[in-house]
């Protein structure tokens, strides 16, 4: 399938509200194709990918494919294919400085139903682009939370061979994707992050709160867990088993700090009980939440949704709420190291945001 991509050279740019040293810019252009779905971004030190998905027939999901569009860095208003395209569903995807990874989800029947589906791990050069298919998990109704490679060879992926959500695995590999050792977690296994030789994952218990954090050795595959009283939405991991938790308590947003055994709340949303978030991230003392807010003065009086990012550059001392007017709302991101802020907000526009 060819791609045609239309560059349109118009740029929009959004001043912060309370910040006016930053500068938001909203990069606009057109993918000339007959479904467009952004689902993943990648950045590098000198490149962002964009993963999307293709479907020519909306009603048989055999007919999706993976579509990878390149940008540099710093020239985000300039999109162009990237490699052929991939099939099924963009499902997850990781990096190294040579590959890019991605697990697709394939439909082999024409009913949209899990039972019918598998998943596939392909590997892609970014120097020439060839596509190299690793791996086929073939396992109906299975699911992919998340997968990581720390090199070539070492990779690690948090797979759920069932509909049971308490049938999670940690799967291994030390041979590029060809072979994988099964960990079995059971247990939920929601969002998660990797630190040095540790894998990190939220999940929950009997009452549904999402107030575990789990630690997974990469090495020994050793399993240790904290127990928090926040409701955990997303969270950041430091050094010395540090952690920055994004979450809500009492229905109100809020951002604490866990060291050393010892909880504080580094901020609270106090006058924002509507806030709904989403993401933390946390660079040396760089901080960004990403929220959303019902504001029932969009769409004529029935009521949208805003998106917020909320920005401390002082490990949360101060911050600043900056409302994106121009965007429907920001995924997928990225944020390369403390630098750039990338991410797809709706109708064919780029957001980039420097902190610097």
């Amino acid at each position: 399938m060819r791609i045609f991509i239309k560059i349109i050279s118009l740029l929009l740019f959004i001043s912060c509200s309370t910040d006016k040293s930053n500068r938001y810019t909203v990069h606009s252009f057109n993918i000339d194709i007959s479904y467009e779905l952004f689902t993943h971004l990648l950045s590098d030190q000198h490149h962002h990918y964009l993963f999307g998905a293709v479907e020519e027939n909306q009603m048989d999901y055999r007919t999706s494919e993976i579509t990878i569009v390149q940008s540099a860095v710093g020239d985000e208003k300039n999109w162009k294919p990237f490699s052929k395209n991939i099939p099924g569903k963009c499902q997850a995807v990781s990096q190294t400085h040579k590959y890019i990874y991605v697990i697709s989800i394939n439909q082999y029947q024409e009913l949209r139903d899990p039972k019918f589906s598998n998943h596939k791990l392909y590997r892609i050069s970014k120097a020439d682009k060839s596509i190299t298919e690793l791996y086929e998990f073939n396992q109906p109704n299975s699911f992919v939370r998340d997968v990581y490679f720390d090199s070539d060879e070492r990779g690690y992926i948090f797979f759920r061979p069932s509909g049971n959500p308490l049938d999670y695995q940690f799967l291994k590999t030390n041979n590029s994707g060809k072979e994988w050792d099964v960990i079995e977690l059971n247990r939920p296994v929601n969002v998660t992050h990797s630190y040095d030789e540790k894998l990190y994952f939220v999940s929950y218990k009997n009452n549904l709160k999402n107030n575990w954090i789990y630690k997974i050795d990469k090495k020994s595959d050793r399993l240790d867990s904290l127990e928090f009283d926040l409701n955990i939405i997303d969270f950041s991991v430091g050094e010395n088993e540090e952690f920055w938790l994004l979450g809500q308590e009492g229905g109100k947003t809020v951002v604490q700090h866990y060291t050393n055994g010892q909880t504080t709340v580094v901020h609270n949303f106090s006058d924002d009980a509507d806030v709904f978030p989403k993401h933390l991230y946390k660079y040396n003392e760089l901080m960004v939440v990403i929220a959303s807010q019902i504001d029932e003065n969009m769409l004529g009086g029935f009521g949208g949704t805003k998106t917020f990012m909320f920005v401390s550059k002082d490990n949360g001392l101060t911050w600043d709420n900056e409302r994106l007017d121009g965007a429907l709302y920001l995924n997928p991101i990225s944020i390369y190291k403390n630098k750039k802020l990338t991410a797809y907000v709706g109708d064919g526009k780029i957001l980039t945001c420097k902190f610097q």
